[in-house]
């Protein structure tokens, strides 16, 4: 029996169920619609577990999953050095979202990554406080940050409504997931040239000591050979 975990809900849920049902994977609920069960019509050799997409990556990790699928921001988020526990089988093309930083509109002379760092200089500097940055990826966000040699800043931890942060006085740039830019703009923020956290789309992952163990079952074969 293959596990294969599958978002729960969301806009990634129906993506997900559009491309399983382009490949003759038919996706149907079973159960009451909040039991989060599923099963393929045609396919009983496949146990569907439904996930929120944050926890996916946690579950392949553990080996509660063999396989599943979800965002490339997610994983890099929740697993520092994946790579050492999961192996990502195949870049999809649905699910795409720019990780990226939002500053006020209103901060004319910011407009690189190098103008963030004077700014949190200034922050530092004039106010005795370090410039504060809302958002929920913060492994990335600290990673990138540091290694693009910004200092004198400090993670505020959000886990919805991000992009609110500024006006609600909690932060003074966030870093968050957008597809559009349509949200920012909504909220009076704007991206800069070299802000680009991380580009993120839709993968298929798998543990990979279950496909080194597993790579030759022709169950697991004949399944790749249709998602892949």
């Amino acid at each position: 029996m293959i596990r294969l975990g599958l978002p729960s809900k969301g806009r990634l849920k129906k993506q997900v169920e559009k491309f399983f049902f382009e490949r003759d994977l038919e996706l149907v609920n079973v159960g009451r619609s909040r039991e989060y069960l599923a099963e393929f019509k045609k396919e009983k050799k496949i146990k569907i577990i439904l996930l929120s997409a944050s926890d996916i990556p946690l579950e392949i990790k553990r080996g509660n999953l063999d396989i599943g699928i979800t965002g490339r921001d997610l994983v890099f988020e929740k697993i520092l050095g994946w790579q050492k526990w999961i192996l990502e089988l195949k870049q999809l093309d649905f699910g795409n979202a720019d990780l990226v930083l939002g500053v006020p509109q209103f901060w004319i002379d910011v407009n690189h990554l190098d103008d963030l760092d004077e700014i949190a200089f200034f922050f530092r500097s004039k106010h005795s406080r370090c410039l504060k940055i809302a958002t929920k990826y913060q492994n990335i966000t600290r990673e990138f940050l540091i290694d693009k040699q910004v200092t004198n800043f400090e993670i505020v931890e959000s886990q919805g409504a991000t992009e609110g942060a500024i006006i609600n006085g909690i932060a003074d740039v966030v870093v968050d997931i957008s597809s559009t830019g349509e949200t920012l703009r909504q909220n009076k923020l704007k991206t800069i040239d070299k802000g680009t956290l991380l580009r993120s789309f839709a993968s298929i992952f798998v543990n990979k000591r279950y496909y080194k163990k597993k790579g030759d079952d022709l169950e697991l074969k004949r399944l790749l050979d249709k998602l892949i």
